[in-house]
Parts: C-alpha cells; structure tokens; sequence
C-alpha cells in the first residue's frame, strides 16, 4: 500500500480551495514511514502530494494535487518556473528571490540569488532530506558557481532540525556584491544575517528613496538598505543606527563604496538613540523604523505591540512637518490589521495629522500566496506628518 495519510473533513475542504498546510489535530489516520505521501480525504479519494512530518508542527504540507516523486526533474521543473516568474518582472536585478516556499509549490524552502551565489535554506524534514538534488538543481537552472545553505533559522525547530550553515555544493569566495536602489552592496552570505540580506525589502528601499529629502534617520539599519537609498535619492545628511557592530561596519563600507559621504551609521539601541535624539530637540525629515521580527510567536505579540507603538511614537515625534515616516514590521504574527492599529495609536498619542501615503509589503519576488494570511508577513507604511 502507498503511504497515506487521511485528514479531517475540515481540512480536506481547506487543501481543496487551495490551503497549503494540515495541522495535527486535523490528521485522522496515518499509513506512513517516509516523508512523500497521498492525503487522502474521510472517504478515501485522494488530495493530492504531500511532505509528511510525524510529530511536527505543520506535518502535512502540500505540494500538488497530482502524484508526484521529488526528484530532480521535479526540482528542475519548478526552480525553472519559480525563475522565470522573477525574471519577467525583475529582468535587470542582480539578486532576488528565486523560490519562496509555499507560493512557488516548494514548501519549506527558500532561495534567494545574489550574483553567481545561491543561498537556500529549507524549513521542513522533506526539503532538508533532498538538499543535495536540489543543489544541483539551482546549479543547472541558475548557472551559478556556489550554493549556500543557511540552515541556522529558528523555523527549522519546529521540525526537529538541527541548525547549521555551510556550502552544499561548489567552491570559491562567499563574499558577493549585488545591487539595491542603484546602491553597490557587498556581503557574505554564509555569515551575515539571514541569507545576507533583506531582499524582501528592496522594493521598498527604493520607493523610500522617491520621499528623500533634508535630514534622515534609519533605525535598524543593517547593511544601510534603506540608509543608502535616502542618501541615494537626495537627502541631504541620513544617520543610520544599528546594534550590531559588524552590521555597522558592513553598512559603512556601502556607503564608502558608493560615495555617499553624507550617510553615516553608528552603532546603538535604536529605542535609546531615538529617546536621546529626541530629548536633544533634534528633527528630521524622513524617519525609518524597520526592526527586527519582534513577535514571532503569538505569546510575543503583547510586548511587541508596546515596542511598535513606543518606536512609531518616537518616530512621528521626531519629524518635522511634511515629515516622512517609513514604518515596517515584518513580524508575521502580527497581521495587517493589527499593525495600523498600532500606528493609529501612536498617531492618536502624538496628536498630530498623519497621511497614509502608501501601504506596501515585501516585494513582488516575495510573493504571499492568497487564501493564506500567514505568508502576508512584512508591512511597509509611508505615511506623512502635516502638522
């Protein structure tokens, strides 16, 4: 008998119109030892593919409505897609998204290019299992000369996976440089954050750098992203702040790089340097507030409202008039209602007029997939202070 796994009703109806994941208490029976099953609904007509995860948070995640062997054709056949899909709407960038989990039917795994380097990182037992096919997989799609696997992610928990990092396939420096808001940008992607970069956020740098002008404050800066892109754009002095003193440096190099004298970082808790500034009288006329994910999980979401609420406070006090605030979070258990209620709230307290002037989220190589609020993660607002 092929292995088989029957779930709920329920969850038969939501794999149905296209929901992507089973939870435990959805699973009814399981005839399974490998990780490659049929989901089958109550009456035993089948769902379609999926990875199975015995004892893991998401132990069911679909991967088509057909039978399918994941092997490299199959990885080949949709890398190949995923890339095309990239390529027809970024055909001049140098790094993006080549897959991105669930939306490109490739769950539990991400890819992101930059240059000749591919960087993967897989978040379920199954992808993990098949590193190696997928490896040569990228190679022969992407044509690069090294892939990384920056497998050191918390999500890999869920799964019982071990944390890790190291290059999969390939040889050669994992330093690269790639291009953000017509910015040069260098890094290693096998010991920077992340993949190395924040790739879901260059759309977004380079529509911050539309609204640049007079003086800027990037909190969280990292790599100077967003730093860059205002100095880029036409402001006149940006102050980047960031904690971590190799971010700093790296976002220094950048700026040096591209000669941007104006752009200038130093390293700080972006909660107490903007109080400082703030108690100093000074004003600015762009703020951004981009930090980290502060509530990963919804037992975290009380203590990251008040952390949101506190730097957006900061933030719209810290402008001037006609002032421009970039806020982000891309906490994924915060939805995107939630997160204006949070901004309202810090406008209401400041007690100043606030413009919405867009609502944006990752960019279009990171594409949520619909019916499924979960992969909506990251908001970027640019609002307005006209009073």
């Amino acid at each position: 008998m092929a292995p088989s796994v029957t779930i709920t009703s329920k969850a038969a109806a939501r794999v149905r119109a296209g929901y992507p994941w089973v939870y435990p208490q959805d699973l009814s029976k399981a005839n399974a030892t490998e990780d490659l099953v049929q989901v089958l609904d109550p009456k035993g007509k089948s769902l379609g593919t999926a990875m199975y995860a015995a004892g893991a948070r998401l132990p069911i995640r679909m991967i088509g409505s057909e039978s399918l062997t994941l092997d490299g054709n199959f990885f080949r056949e949709r890398i190949t897609s995923a890339n095309a899909r990239r390529k027809a709407i970024l055909p001049s960038a140098d790094a993006y998204r080549v897959v991105h989990g669930e939306a490109d039917r490739l769950p539990g795994l991400i890819v992101d290019r930059y240059g000749d380097v591919a960087v993967m990182q897989t978040m379920a037992r199954g992808m993990d299992a098949r590193e190696p096919a997928i490896a040569k997989a990228l190679v022969d799609v992407l044509g690069v000369r090294l892939v990384v696997a920056r497998d050191d992610g918390a999500a890999r928990d869920f799964e019982g996976l071990e944390r890790r990092k190291g290059i999969v396939l390939g040889q050669g420096d994992t330093r690269v440089e790639y291009h953000d808001s017509d910015n040069l940008f260098s890094l290693d992607v096998l010991t920077d954050g992340k993949t190395g970069g924040f790739l879901d956020q260059v759309e977004n740098h380079a529509r911050a750098k539309d609204y640049a002008f007079g003086e800027a404050l990037d909190t969280f800066s990292y790599h100077g992203g967003f730093a860059l892109a205002l100095g880029r754009g036409g402001a006149t002095s940006v102050l980047g702040i960031d904690e971590s003193p190799e971010a700093v440096a790296r976002a220094k190099e950048n700026a040096t790089r591209n000669k941007l004298d104006q752009v200038t970082f130093q390293q700080g808790n972006a909660f107490d340097v903007m109080r400082t500034l703030e108690g100093e009288g000074r004003r600015f006329d762009v703020v951004v507030v981009d930090p980290p994910a502060f509530a990963k999980r919804k037992s975290a979401l009380a203590g990251a409202e008040r952390a949101y609420k506190e730097l957006n406070l900061r933030g719209l006090r810290l402008l001037r008039k006609d002032g421009i605030l970039v806020s982000c979070s891309c906490s994924g258990k915060l939805t995107i209602e939630h997160f204006s209620a949070i901004l309202a709230d810090a406008v209401a307290d400041v007690g100043r007029p606030v413009q919405i002037l867009e609502r944006r989220g990752a960019g279009r190589d990171h594409p949520p997939l619909m019916g499924v609020p979960e992969t909506e993660y990251l908001k970027c607002w640019i609002l307005r202070v006209i009073g």
